[in-house]
């Protein structure tokens, strides 16, 4: 699901989309894009079509896949990518839906990020491989594919200066690069590396106006925070039991 300025859009297991206008819930516009499970949407627009607010990321965690917004601003009218476990990843036009490009992988594709200057976009998938291209208004081209690490990539994202990205993996790596040189920055370990637990889900770099930090989130428990000044400070947070066993068990009635 993504949520900004005066969309909301979803996106369901079997290609479904929907997508109203916060103004007028009550039209809806629903499609199904004959794919596959949509692990992935993200909304692409103009200030001058949405109001002037960047809005970060709204992420959530399901059984299919990841579902996250990273919104960028442009010149082009408002537009929705779609990453899908068909292969794809489609530029829609809003609110209409309609097909305006498609990108075809040689894998299912889990996630994309476009940089904050709207000039960039990161592709990942079922495979260690992380997919470069420029991107100018609703054109896209192939400039590098890089390596990440040996398993299939969940998550990616942009610094705010649009300079460096940075991948998280199936089997605990974060892998940062930077854009100008394409070398790899820094690689880093998550807390239960090794371990399936360890796997990172999702990677977020800190917004503008603050420290230059790194988030990530493993599959349980942990949550790591990197100083990408130097990549040699990080802090992690243990976010909740295995057994969850210090929440409250809301299906049981109160006496």
């Amino acid at each position: 699901m993504v949520v900004g300025g005066d969309f909301i859009v979803v996106g369901g297991q079997r290609a479904e989309l929907a997508v109203a206008r916060l103004s007028d819930p009550r039209t809806t516009t629903i499609v199904r894009l004959g794919g596959s499970i949509n692990n992935f949407v993200t909304l692409d627009r103009a200030p001058s079509a949405l109001p002037r607010r960047w809005y970060r990321d709204s992420a959530a965690f399901a059984d299919d896949g990841v579902t996250s917004l990273n919104i960028t601003s442009g010149l082009e009218l408002p537009r929705l990518l779609v990453c899908n476990n068909d292969h794809t990843v489609r530029l829609m036009s809003l609110p209409s839906l309609e097909l305006v490009t498609e990108l075809k992988f040689p894998t299912a594709v889990n996630y994309a990020a476009v940089s904050p200057d709207g000039t960039k976009m990161c592709v990942v998938g079922d495979t260690n491989e992380v997919f470069l291209f420029s991107k100018r208004g609703d054109t896209f081209e192939k400039i590098s594919v890089l390596t990440a690490s040996n398993d299939a990539s969940f998550s990616c994202d942009w610094s705010q200066s649009s300079e460096q990205f940075a991948v998280g993996s199936q089997d605990g790596y974060v892998t940062v690069w930077d854009i100008r040189s394409q070398q790899k920055m820094a690689q880093l370990e998550t807390f239960q590396h090794g371990r399936s637990r360890g796997a990172c889900r999702n990677v977020k770099f800190s917004p503008s106006g603050s420290i230059d930090l790194l988030a990530f989130s493993e599959h349980t428990s942990y949550v790591n925070i990197v100083d990408t000044r130097s990549f040699e400070k990080r802090q992690v947070l243990r976010v909740g039991s295995d057994s969850f066993s210090g929440f409250p068990d809301f299906s049981r009635p109160k006496a």
